[in-house]
């Protein structure tokens, strides 16, 4: 047996015992869809993107840099990786299947799962924790997110997001 899958499968095994911790977590979310490093691309389109007001069927990847502080230099905490999709016909809203990879300090490795609608012109948004990877597994619970900056010209903006959730 693999060295992770025996870790993984001693943890099941265990689980039963195991105590449930709850876990808060705050962090920024860069967005950076212009200029020399990008972060977010274009993968697919519909038949009427470019003409929805809603921007309907746009896919895009992204690989966004989560920092301590809404400044890109204020400390790593890790990457958003997956991909967006502008999923309303009538309103500002996309879907969002995103892994939250936590590459630096004690958590260093382990993953959230965000899967959820994102209405992105409410002032406070909500989305569930639906997993976890690592020290996070079995995660369950939800993200508050809000937009901290957003510049109309470039595309560019900064989320504020706070997670809560529970894991063993």
């Amino acid at each position: 047996m693999a060295e992770g899958l025996k870790s993984v499968d001693e943890w099941f095994e265990n689980l039963d015992q195991s105590k449930e911790i709850k876990t808060k977590l705050h962090f920024y979310f860069h967005d950076v869809a212009s200029g020399d490093n990008p972060t977010m691309y274009k993968v697919a389109q519909s038949e009427i993107t470019d003409t929805s007001p809603t921007s309907f069927g746009l896919i895009d990847m992204i690989d966004n840099l989560l920092t301590v502080g809404p400044e890109p230099d204020s400390g790593v905490v890790g990457r958003a990786q997956g991909t967006i999709g502008f999923a309303d016909l009538n309103n500002p809203a996309i879907q969002m299947g995103l892994n939250f990879l936590f590459t630096e300090g004690e958590y260093k490795g382990s993953t959230i799962s965000v899967l959820g609608r994102n209405a992105i012109t409410e002032k406070v948004r909500e989305l569930p924790i639906v997993g976890g990877t690592g020290f996070f597994r079995m995660a369950s619970g939800v993200v508050v997110t809000s937009t901290y900056s957003f510049d109309e010209t470039t595309g560019n903006g900064v989320l504020e997001y706070t997670m809560y959730f529970t894991h063993y």
